[in-house]
């Protein structure tokens, strides 16, 4: 838990830095240094009962290329660009087959994919931020993660909500949206900002009411 409070402060730091100097490199950067770093002390690429695992392996290689992002939109043409992030949905997809059917799943896979998925949000509504002049409420979608766990550990009672597909089918789509909203038109690019964000914002903020429905029951001795 400390781990995962300690990261998500020290990508609170770079996206601040990030924002102050209209960079998004220096978000990626920190995302991905604590992202392998997490890796590397956990073996992540080797699997329990000996082998590589493969998943793991398809999260990092997502991974290195949601840090690359930056660097991609500069030389990419747009449409190739969303042909990018839709391709980041695809593998999010893949990895997560892979370790079902290998038999790879576990609490650090599952944690790299979700913190993974976070850190592109982050930097696709930094790069919306940074480059394409929307303006400061495109980064509410990814801000929410970070600003959500310190909150969490604050009041504990906000992270009760057990997981559920709802919020993977909400990611699907918000991905899309944020794809689309580097389509070379503005009116469609700022729709599909706009809608990514309020679903983001609508899947917190559900969780948090889920949370505190249930917490009644907590209290009585008895978990879903």
């Amino acid at each position: 838990m400390m781990r995962t409070v300690a990261y998500a402060a020290w990508m609170l730091a770079a996206i601040a830095v990030a924002i102050v100097r209209r960079e998004a490199a220096w978000c990626c950067v920190a995302g991905a240094i604590g992202l392998f770093a997490q890796a590397v002390e956990a073996r992540a690429w080797r699997r329990a009962a000996g082998g590589l695992a493969f998943a793991n392996l398809l999260t990092l290689a997502r991974l290195a290329l949601v840090a690359g992002l930056p660097w991609h939109l500069g030389w990419l043409p747009r449409w190739g660009f969303v042909a990018l992030v839709v391709s980041l949905l695809v593998l999010d997809g893949v990895d997560g087959r892979v370790a079902r059917a290998r038999g790879e799943t576990s609490a650090f896979g599952a944690s790299l994919d979700m913190e993974t998925d976070a850190l592109t949000v982050m930097v696709l509504t930094l790069l919306l931020f940074t480059r394409d002049a929307f303006g400061p409420w495109v980064l509410v979608a990814g801000l929410w993660r970070y600003v959500f766990v310190l909150a969490a550990t604050l009041a504990p009672a906000l992270g009760d909500a057990p997981p559920s597909r709802l919020y993977r089918s909400i990611f699907g789509v918000v991905m899309i949206a944020l794809a689309c909203a580097f389509v070379p038109w503005a009116p469609v690019a700022l729709t599909a900002a706009a809608f990514g964000t309020t679903l983001v914002s609508f899947s917190f903020l559900h969780s948090i009411w889920r949370s505190r429905a249930l917490r009644p029951r907590f209290r009585g001795g008895a978990r879903p």
